[in-house]
């Protein structure tokens, strides 16, 4: 049966399988599967001056082409790039995707590229390396249906509003950022990458109004009293990861070995837990669902594969120019 005679959604289904340089060609093969191909090619992107991704000037494309624009729905780009006519495109190029799902925006913050009026209704996840300041809060408040968002350094110039994301159930970025996003909101994964999590942050923390059960966090902090913090506002975690740069005991001492597993059993929940790559093992009493925390970590490298929780577990020239 030729190609023009098959329902478009079969099509779909087909062109899914192919590779993106052969649904290039497909798409010039004739008028009956080219807005199908060009639907299906342009659907997710991921730009970059790797091989493997789009070049940059698939931006160019996107910009002049919103005919083009309007069929992605994830949007990927990370590039080192300050020239102001590039930015230039990009922002025209973002203007004309009303229908995203999915974006990430690793780039030179020099110019505002994100679009300020446009009303982002199915946005589910949003990546950026620019400060968090107004203009991204003002982003934020335009993308109701975000449920993943990851943003970096803060110095917020206005608060975000405060009906704002309100299916938002994950956050990755700094912890002063995570201060001002979590309060108020449906959060259950929080993960801190950059700055760190001191004991006066953890209180903003429990101001979810979901139960935050998965918490990565970076602090200079000893981990002793931040355990007994977040034991005190965050009982409900069940995955817990703590990075510290504060000095350890080492070796680790029996003590000090004994005091970490009793800070855990404030944690009634928690199924896996790690400090600065130690993985605590726990085991189950019969008749009592609490796990009993030893007092001998072991390192991740040496723990079983179905032991250790990963909390994180969350092409090139072809395009039309």
């Amino acid at each position: 049966m030729p190609p023009s005679l098959l329902p478009v959604e079969i099509l779909e289904s087909v062109f899914r399988f192919l590779s993106q340089p052969a649904l290039a060609v497909v798409a010039r093969s004739g008028p009956a599967v080219y807005p199908v191909a060009l639907r299906v090619l342009y659907r997710d992107l991921s730009v970059s001056n790797s091989p493997h991704d789009a070049p940059p000037s698939v931006v160019r494309t996107l910009a002049k082409r919103p005919d083009i624009a309007r069929h992605v729905r994830c949007f990927a780009l990370a590039l080192d790039q300050s020239e102001s006519l590039f930015h230039s495109f990009l922002a025209t190029a973002l203007s004309a995707m009303p229908a995203l799902v999915s974006l990430d925006i690793f780039t030179d913050a020099a110019s505002w590229v994100l679009p300020d009026t446009l009303v982002y209704t199915q946005l589910q996840h949003f990546a950026c390396s620019f400060p968090f300041d107004s203009r991204v809060a003002a982003f934020l408040n335009n993308a109701p249906a975000l449920e993943s968002v990851q943003v970096e350094s803060t110095s917020l110039e206005s608060p975000l509003v405060a009906a704002s994301l309100p299916r938002l159930a994950e956050f990755t970025g700094c912890s002063s950022a995570a201060a001002v996003v979590v309060p108020g909101r449906p959060v259950e994964s929080i993960h801190i990458n950059s700055g760190e999590l001191t004991e006066d942050l953890v209180p903003a923390l429990a101001k979810s109004t979901a139960m935050v059960t998965v918490l990565s966090i970076t602090t200079s902090s000893s981990p002793m009293p931040l355990l007994q913090t977040l034991g005190q506002h965050l009982p409900h975690i069940m995955y817990l990861r703590i990075t510290s740069t504060c000095n350890l005991p080492a070796p680790p001492t029996t003590i000090f070995y004994q005091q970490v597993a009793e800070a855990l059993a404030f944690f009634p929940n928690l199924q896996s837990f790690e400090l600065s790559g130690m993985y605590w093992p726990s085991s189950k009493q019969p008749h009592n669902p609490q796990r009993v925390w030893q007092s001998q970590p072991f390192t991740t490298e040496s723990a079983p594969q179905d032991e250790v929780v990963d909390l994180y577990s969350n092409t090139a020239d072809f395009f039309f120019s």
